[in-house]
């Protein structure tokens, strides 16, 4: 159990930078299916940016981190895991947030962010004390 906890947080960000390239939500208004790095300018002037470039860094960091057998990195780590949990909500509802009933169709991709960001979080809590029963 301990060494598959120990793998599972590296390999949900792997997963994590996955999803980014997959579809997150459909919009009728403009017939075009965004990603986390295809992101395309509303007629009406709104454009949503490229979260999976902010997504993708975080998670290396984190991944980073995860890799590191020091205690200041497993809680930089926890600090930034959250602010990437925050970060995909957030991303949730900008991407699948509609003015009209029916306009913004959701993909995998928006889903599968929101439960590797979950899982990521849930293995940076865990990893501290699997660190700590080595010793």
């Amino acid at each position: 159990m301990k060494k598959w906890l120990q793998w599972a947080g590296p390999l949900s960000c792997l997963l994590m930078i996955g999803s980014c390239f997959l579809p997150w939500a459909y919009y009728k208004a403009i017939d075009d299916t965004f990603t986390g790095f295809h992101v395309t300018r509303f007629p009406t002037g709104n454009y949503y940016g490229k979260a999976g470039m902010t997504i993708t860094v975080l998670t290396l960091i984190i991944m980073i981190l995860m890799l590191i057998p020091r205690l200041w990195a497993k809680r930089v780590n926890l600090i930034i895991a959250g602010l990437l949990v925050a970060f995909v909500l957030r991303t949730y509802v900008i991407f699948t947030g509609e003015l009209m009933e029916g306009d913004v169709v959701k993909k995998p991709g928006i889903y599968l962010i929101v439960l590797f960001s979950g899982l990521i979080l849930i293995t940076s809590l865990l990893m501290p004390a699997l660190n700590q029963e080595k010793k």
